[in-house]
């Protein structure tokens, strides 16, 4: 299904074996997938078949940038003619502006548990079609059309995940396993090569109808696995599958550090490395071994591969520096500015099968590269093995190696570098953060939307002054805002500077004069607010140096006296926070320091990150603190969210009615496994022989304290809680508006609020909403009466507890 920001590959309903193809470029068609790809290094794998969704700042519409070329989809010429060809080209970015390389993604049915989508256009208004024949100069060509509800402009998106590859390494010898092709198939052992190679890496395939056992099987040669030779019962082999004993393996721990015993599963012969006369080490399999002879025992080493998407950055771990292009030259930056500060993201492309890889600027498009001495520089002429690197994993961190000067990236004296010597401190290692886990897009941010006139406070790039003003477009980035708590008051209620999504810059009480946000200073007193509720879900909010109110004087955003001063009637100091506005529900990220602003500080501190940040980057502030839901584990493994994902495609209901606690959906390892064809790694199979080891409860309804029943849904894997929606019952919100938001919850680990405003009723109907409803002025809420996610947090989030 489709969930945003991510790598896909996109099927057509209509032709199923055609994916959105580009080996014809630049002229986009169908392309034949023969089978699915074992792994990222496979042969099979074609790479102009993946797609990159990449989110514009309106906050709705994507650009699909091809993982090959780095160009984009696009009609040909923009033109709204019929027919057009669908091309790719170098994206043009235009910001908010409607461009024909921006595509909105719109649900329309399921068919069989698999959603389906229709890809429009937001210039032409045109979709992608699939056709039939050969013309436009590819055969199978996509053809822009106007939507005529036909199964050719009809696509589903299938995650693109990889399995994770080993080395096997040896505790006594400190050799691994390989295998060199040979015609005899004899498995051979190895020095760890510093540059990995693919002889020497392996994936773990699980065998479903054997508890524990698994199938090694071989990167370089994908048809061969580790074999026990039938002939002695001793040799180890590389042969192609024939599903015989002699084939699976167990793996088990024989200590808490990561080593394992590996034993066949003919005559329980145990893998081992036998030394020769030479000094050299041969796999051979014996019986009645002591397993704690080290000789007996492996270490797996996973060959981490950073994700195919863009990294939000790429953090020195000494200095905390972020590796950023200016120009053509490599600089030291402190951090993003903004969601669309592209110069400090980049994205690792590997080459071919070749376990090696180049580095792409996402501002420029450019290649990082080292040509000579310790100067690093980017650019388009990718034109030798200087512009390729070699990731050294330790941990979180890697080393990046250049594969012709074999100098690593390194902080040297205030600058980024390429130096000789190897990875020998923390300025020699870098932490690559993992854009979708990570980035600002995953950060809860809300939409500041006035109680009295509806529109929300916007940031307005490019000016001195008037940097403020009102706007509608409540998803665009302009009008999106982080809080981050800064300190407490007095009274210990919390401080909080409040940061536009869009340029990072800071809300500000300019000079007691009017309202800008200008630079990204946290310290400055006029930046600094508290929020007081008002009513429900209404909160104002008070700048702490002047002590006066943000509000919307019909115009733009002022600040004006204290609210005594205003009658019961002016409610233009009262606002809400909408994490996102779709038709005309709300979706709301329930982050526990916002939702509840009378939160201890002590709660907050408990959680605040020991490290150097690994998100956004502020020059003068102190690393943004927006921690995740403490009853909620934050997913970051790759597969097990496409697991998730693909059980929420699953769900089909429109509504949730007032019923007691059931399953909603779940899923067994078999048909994870074997229909699904997914490679469950090591780490998440704990009680996967259980039914329901993952799986979406309705934990039951209940009445909120604003009188409204809802539901309460979490996602489940083992005993964690991985995400947790809460739905109003009895109201139609669709089927893909309450899988969005569990998506959302789960890729944020927030729990999310669907919330309909006040002039939708109960049955789902569609009037469009006029403005949010006015609340009284702010002071003393009545007794039950705060924000709606306050409220969830003190019941919602309490019931929570009976639940464990």
């Amino acid at each position: 299904m489709f969930a945003g920001e991510g790598v896909y590959w996109i099927r057509n309903k209509c032709q199923w074996s055609k994916f959105i193809d580009i080996r014809n470029n630049p002229y986009v068609h169908g392309g034949e997938r023969d089978s699915m790809p074992i792994g990222l290094l496979s042969p099979r794998l074609t790479r102009p078949q993946l797609w990159l969704a990449e989110q514009v700042q309106d906050g709705e519409s994507f650009i699909f940038r091809n993982h090959d070329t780095g160009t984009v989809l696009d009609i040909q010429n923009g033109s709204s003619t019929q027919g057009t060809p669908i091309v790719v080209e170098p994206y043009k970015y235009t910001g908010e502006v409607a461009s024909s390389q921006h595509w909105r993604v719109v649900w329309v049915s399921d068919d069989n548990k698999t959603p389906y989508y229709r890809i429009t256009n937001r210039k032409t208004g045109t979709v992608l079609n699939q056709m039939h024949d050969t013309r436009s100069g590819a055969d199978f060509p996509v053809e822009s059309w106007n939507s005529h509800g036909v199964p050719q402009e009809l696509w589903s998106f299938e995650r693109a995940t990889f399995p994770t590859m080993y080395w096997l390494v040896n505790i006594s010898s400190q050799r691994c396993l390989q295998f060199v092709y040979n015609s005899r198939g004899i498995a051979s052992m190895d020095v760890k090569t510093k540059s990995p190679i693919r002889e020497q890496l392996w994936y773990l395939e699980n065998l479903v109808d054997y508890d524990n056992y698994y199938r090694i099987r071989h990167v370089d040669s994908e048809d061969r696995v580790l074999d026990l030779s039938g002939v002695d019962n001793t040799s180890i082999l590389a042969r192609t599958v024939d599903g015989g004993e002699n084939q699976r393996w167990k793996i088990t721990d024989v200590d808490m550090n990561g080593v394992v015993s590996i034993v066949c599963g003919k005559d329980d012969i145990v893998l081992y490395a036998q030394p020769d006369r030479e000094g050299e080490h041969h796999p051979r399999g014996a019986t009645d071994v002591n397993a704690f002879n080290n000789r007996y025992q492996w270490r797996l080493i996973p060959y981490t591969v950073p994700s195919l998407f863009w990294t939000q950055t790429v953090q020195c771990r000494g200095s905390g520096k972020f590796v950023a292009q200016s120009g053509s030259n490599i600089t030291a930056s402190d951090g993003a500015r903004g969601e669309v500060d592209y110069t400090v993201q980049w994205r690792f492309v590997i080459q071919g099968r070749s376990p090696f890889f180049t580095i792409i600027n996402r501002q420029t498009n450019n290649f990082l590269y080292n040509s000579s001495g310790s100067s690093l520089a980017a650019d388009n002429n990718l034109s030798s093995n200087n512009y390729y690197w070699v990731l050294d994993a330790a941990g979180e961190d890697y080393s990046i190696t250049n594969l012709s000067t074999l100098n690593v990236v390194a902080w040297n004296n205030g600058n980024i570098q390429a130096l000789s010597g190897g990875a020998t401190d923390t300025d020699r290692q870098w932490f690559i953060n993992a854009y979708l886990s990570k980035s600002l897009q995953s950060v809860p941010s809300f939409a500041l939307i006035n109680g009295r006139t509806g529109m929300a406070l916007a940031y307005v790039p490019n000016v001195t002054s008037g940097s403020v003003t009102m706007d509608g477009a409540f998803n665009s980035y302009r009008c999106h805002w982080i809080f981050q708590q800064v300190g407490t008051d007095e009274d210990d209620r919390p401080i909080y500077v409040i940061i536009n999504k869009l340029s990072d810059n800071v809300l500000d009480h300019w000079d007691g004069v009017r309202i800008e946000a200008l630079n990204n200073d946290p310290d400055d007193r006029h930046h600094q607010w508290r929020l007081v509720p008002c009513h429900q879900r209404y909160f104002a909010f008070v700048n702490v140096y002047t002590g006066q109110y943000l509000y919307d004087d019909g115009n733009a955003p002022v600040a004006g006296d204290s609210v005594d001063t205003m009658t019961n009637e002016d409610r233009r100091c009262c606002w809400t926070l909408v994490s996102h506005r779709g038709s005309i529900y709300d979706t709301i990220s329930l982050d526990p320091d916002i939702a509840a602003p009378y939160q201890k500080s002590h709660h907050v501190v408990m959680r605040t990150l020991k490290q150097l940040p690994k998100g956004k980057g502020n020059a003068k502030a102190k690393p943004s603190h927006i921690p995740d839901n403490p009853r909620i584990t934050r997913v970051t493994n790759d597969v097990l969210i496409d697991i998730f994902e693909r059980l929420i495609g699953q769900l089909d209901f429109d509504r949730i009615h007032n019923q007691p606690p059931r399953p909603l959906a779940s899923a067994s390892r078999e048909e994870v496994v074997d229909r699904w064809g997914i490679a469950v790694p090591r780490s998440l199979r704990e009680g996967w022989e259980i039914n329901g080891w993952v799986r979406i409860d309705l934990q039951g309804t209940y009445t909120n304290q604003n009188n409204i029943r809802v539901a309460n849904i979490q996602g489940q894997w083992n005993r964690l809680t991985v995400f947790h929606v809460i739905v109003p019952v009895d109201v139609n919100f669709g089927a893909q508006r309450i899988q969005e938001a569990m998506i959302r919850s789960l890729r944020e680990g927030t729990s999310v609020l669907l919330d309909a405003p006040d002039n939708a009723n109960a049955g789902g109907s569609r009037r469009p909403p006029t403005t949010t409803r006015r609340p009284p002025g702010p002071g003393a809420p009545p007794p039950g009466h705060y924000w709606a996610a306050t409220a969830i947090q003190a019941v919602g989030l309490l019931f929570l507890v009976s639940l464990f």
